[in-house]
């Protein structure tokens, strides 16, 4: 049973005792025969908690309430604190005939005879601490036993057969996350693989960031080179210094320092090593640069060879440059190296290059050697036959250049032309560059050139146009760029535009009366409070500006947004003739409609994605979220208790536009606050008359100021506006923000989408800056825009070739338009339906749409092609 205790180990002091390294605890059976194998029964609970500490472990299930007197699994200093007790238990025998790892001991011995007082003396020290082992999983004088994750034999260690028949029928990777699975267990046994980095090379490759999986033939021949290798590894010998002196074999060479260790006399190797990096990264001159070498490799190789010793004796074989003791002051780094080298039993001796052959061939992999010098040729670029033999034509056929081209032939000279190599050029201010005939083809691919590939960048007329004088010349060819780079189509759509936006402010009309005019919208979502509300609902009246602030929810319907009004709004203030809303799908909907229907109420909405119409509550809602930043407590969760107070003080402060307060403009006279209670009481009582007249010169004040304030934004937002010269008929490309597409799901990043979609039609115009657009019906969006999402479309003129695809005519089978499909792009199951994202042949991004594969059978061989390219069965 684990419980989870990740609240409790996130807050918790971590122990850092680190856990044995096993390659470490291998390295103690050199010589041993026998080993007895100790299992702790539930090692953890074998551990104690303090008392006062036991209620941390606490849980809770259906039987009860319980808590831990012992440590349970799933403590993050559980293995660290468990360690660390059994090498105090075990710390009078520890390293000399039993290793330990967590609840896993092995006794190791020479002969049967210390091997059964070696086992006695463990298991006295098990019984004197209380730490009792399962007998099942116990073995005793064993000559060969399985111990984490190894083999241990007489002669050495080898592979564990359960993990090495794990490996052989471990299958073929099909993901990156297979691949670091499979190399996450094959590395576990690498040191018996000879070479095991560069077997595994093609297979660690595809877990570098951003390469995709691509399972080849490089990649299988890796897979199962690295599975023979490690089930047919062979034993390996641990290293006895008491047998044989070690002999490091070393060449400190650029690019690394090689070594090569063997036992002296008998040829067996133990892991060969290489100092990552260069000598070159190793200060001094070309003579202390190879003994710095040859120090760093000593330094390195007794880092590598764990079961070297101080005071084991080995003889390092070196060229005799790095042993000479010419220099008399050692730097810093030196004299640490050699502090350490000191502590170890040395015989240095030189060896011949020819006889030091292992190193030699270590530091002289082909792979290191230098690159051989680059051959340089000489290499001309001039224009092809089919090129030159084009421009003569277009020479000949060209009117302008075609008299001036035959003077030349002619040997008569053209002022500001030459002639050179049957071709035309043109020299102005001193910069020389071929004449090229206006209407030759050639042109249209200069310009292409020059503009749409991407060395050119896509950039605007004048960039284009300094790249395309500099080498040719045209007539007109200032005009042809800016045409060119004007109409194309990727510009277009891609490019934001750089003009002031077009649609000059259309403010709404004063309305006469109050409450005849009432704008509404939401804000939220908000912290829910106790009584579960996470939105407002905000109405406001455009004529006193009076405001009143409900509290309602994100997932509000049509019905509960119909209550709010009626509880209110109607019973306060009757029916307006006119709501503002922006368009939410709420106020679209047809109970809401039909409310309003039978209330005689006109539902304007606002213009989709252009909330000015709506100005008013926007920034009444500004200002609420202010109000309610200052007061709202630290859980932001008692705002709806707030309300009625903050509407209270919206209501009773002078506006801004209209001079007065709502309060006051709505019923004739201020409200009563516990302040004004300590004034004289007013005992003069205005008539009927004088009341009213009063109130209706107030408001009349109140639409006066409203107006000035109404045309002082005109103005000053005018400013900052343009005209516009759209009509009914025109094409136009229309902003992407806040539209999303079909073709957006295989987008990963919305900043490279296109700016704008189209081209559309202007169907209708609704109002002076609002025109109705012919949208693809899948689009499901109101169809009303203003003008200033508009970018007028440009089509490339006929003299500029064709450059976008023409949109394809749909084809009419039983009565129904069919579009010819272009391509498949991504696929999806969607309410139970198999659809593919499709675009259209002649059309852009902006028609890309879901259909169901049942509306594609006269492209099948396109979805039989995808399916096979994607693995997509059904």
């Amino acid at each position: 049973m684990c419980v989870d205790y990740r609240g409790l180990n996130k807050i918790t002091r971590k122990n850092r005792h680190p856990l044995p390294r096993i390659d470490e605890l291998l390295d103690r059976f050199r010589g041993a025969r026998y080993y007895s194998k100790l299992d702790l029964l539930s090692g953890y609970h074998q551990q104690r908690i303090f008392e006062p500490h036991t209620h941390k472990t606490a849980f809770r299930c259906r039987y009860g309430h319980f808590e831990f007197n012992v440590v349970p699994f799933g403590l993050t200093n559980a293995p660290a604190s468990f360690s660390n007790m059994m090498l105090r238990v075990l710390d009078p025998v520890l390293d000399k005939w039993v290793v330990v790892y967590l609840d896993d001991l092995l006794i190791y011995s020479k002969t049967k005879k210390e091997h059964l007082q070696h086992l006695r003396s463990v298991l006295a020290l098990l019984r004197k601490n209380g730490l009792y082992a399962k007998l099942s999983k116990c073995s005793f004088m064993q000559d060969e036993t399985e111990f984490l994750g190894h083999t241990i034999t007489k002669d050495g260690i080898k592979t564990s057969a359960g993990l090495s028949k794990a490996i052989s029928d471990w299958p073929t990777p099909k993901s990156t996350k297979d691949v670091q699975q499979f190399l996450g267990l094959a590395q576990f046994y690498q040191q018996y693989v000879s070479g095991f980095a560069g077997i595994a090379l093609p297979l660690s490759s595809l877990l570098a960031n951003n390469t995709p999986f691509k399972w080849t033939d490089e990649q299988q021949s890796a897979f199962l080179q690295l599975k023979r290798a490690i089930c047919s590894a062979p034993v390996l010998r641990i290293f006895d210094p008491d047998l044989s002196p070690l002999s490091k074999q070393m060449h400190p060479v650029s690019p690394s320092v090689q070594c090569c260790c063997r036992l002296t006399g008998k040829g067996i190797p133990i892991p060969s090593h290489s100092l990552p990096g260069k000598c070159s990264q190793l200060s001094g001159t070309t003579l202390s640069m190879s003994r710095n070498c040859w120090l760093s490799s000593m330094r390195s190789a007794l880092g590598a060879t764990t079961s070297m010793e101080p005071s084991s004796a080995s003889t390092p074989t070196t060229p005799p440059s790095a042993t000479s003791p010419t220099q008399p002051k050692l730097t810093r780094r030196q004299a640490r190296w050699m502090e350490l080298l000191q502590e170890y039993d040395f015989d240095f001796k030189y060896k011949r290059g020819v006889d030091n052959i292992v190193p030699d061939a270590l530091s002289r992999r082909p792979d290191y050697r230098e690159p051989d010098p680059v051959e340089l040729y000489n290499l001309s670029v001039s224009l092809s036959p089919d090129v030159r033999d084009q421009l003569v034509q277009d020479y000949n056929d060209d009117p302008r250049l075609g008299p001036i081209y035959k003077d030349c032939l002619d040997g008569k000279v053209a002022n500001g032309y030459s002639f050179q190599n049957n071709l035309l050029y043109f020299t102005r201010r001193g910069a020389t560059t071929l004449a090229i005939p206006r209407h030759s083809p050639i042109r249209l691919t200069l310009l292409h050139d020059a503009h749409d590939s991407a060395t050119a960048g896509h950039f605007g007329f004048q960039k284009t146009y300094d790249n395309l004088r500099r080498f040719v010349y045209w007539p007109h060819i200032a005009k042809d760029t800016q045409q060119y780079v004007a109409t194309c189509e990727k510009c277009q759509r891609n490019k934001d535009s750089q003009d002031r936006p077009a649609g000059l402010l259309q403010p709404l009309p004063i309305p006469s009366q109050r409450w005849e005019v009432v704008t509404m919208d939401f804000i939220g979502p908000l912290p829910p409070t106790a009584r579960n509300f996470d939105a407002i609902t905000v109405f406001v009246d455009k004529l006193t500006k009076q405001a009143h602030f409900v509290p309602s929810t994100t997932s509000a319907t049509a019905v509960d947004v119909a209550h709010q009004f009626f509880d209110n709004i109607f019973k306060l203030h009757g029916t307006p003739t006119s709501i503002i809303s922006d368009r939410d799908t709420r106020f679209t909907s047809r109970f809401w409609q039909e409310l309003h229907r039978l209330m005689d109420v006109k539902l304007a909405l606002s213009t989709a994605y252009h909330p000015q119409t709506d100005g008013q509550t926007e920034v009444m809602n500004k200002t609420l979220k202010t109000m309610l930043r200052a007061f709202i407590d630290n859980k932001q969760s008692n705002w709806d208790q707030l309300l009625p107070s903050l509407e209270f003080a919206y209501n009773n402060a002078v506006n801004a536009s209209t001079g007065y307060s709502p309060f006051f403009l709505n019923s004739g006279q201020h409200p009563r606050l516990p302040t004004a209670l300590l004034g004289k009481p007013s005992s003069s009582v205005p008539t009927v008359d004088t009341f009213l007249t009063e109130q209706a010169t107030t408001l009349a004040l109140a639409q006066d100021a409203l107006q000035r304030a109404q045309d002082h934004q005109e103005q000053q937002a005018n400013k900052r506006r343009r005209d516009h010269k759209y009509k009914v008929g025109d094409k136009v490309l229309l902003r992407a923000t806040n539209i999303t597409i079909p073709a957006d799901s295989i987008r990963p990043a919305d900043k490279l989408r296109p700016q704008f979609l189209g081209p559309f039609t202007l169907l209708e115009q609704h109002s002076p800056v609002t025109f109705r657009v012919e949208l693809p019906p899948f689009y499901k969006i109101h169809d009303v825009f203003h003008v200033d999402t508009f970018r007028p479309y440009l089509p490339s003129p006929e003299s500029l070739g064709i450059r976008a695809p023409a949109p394809v005519d749909p084809t009419v089978i039983d009565g129904e338009e069919e579009y010819e499909v272009d391509e498949i792009l991504k696929y999806r199951f969607y309410r139970r339906q198999h659809q593919f994202l499709v675009s259209f042949k002649g059309y852009g991004r902006e028609a890309d749409e879901w259909l169901p594969v049942s509306n594609l059978d006269n492209c099948m061989d396109l979805v039989t092609t995808f399916k096979e390219q994607h693995g997509i069965i059904f």
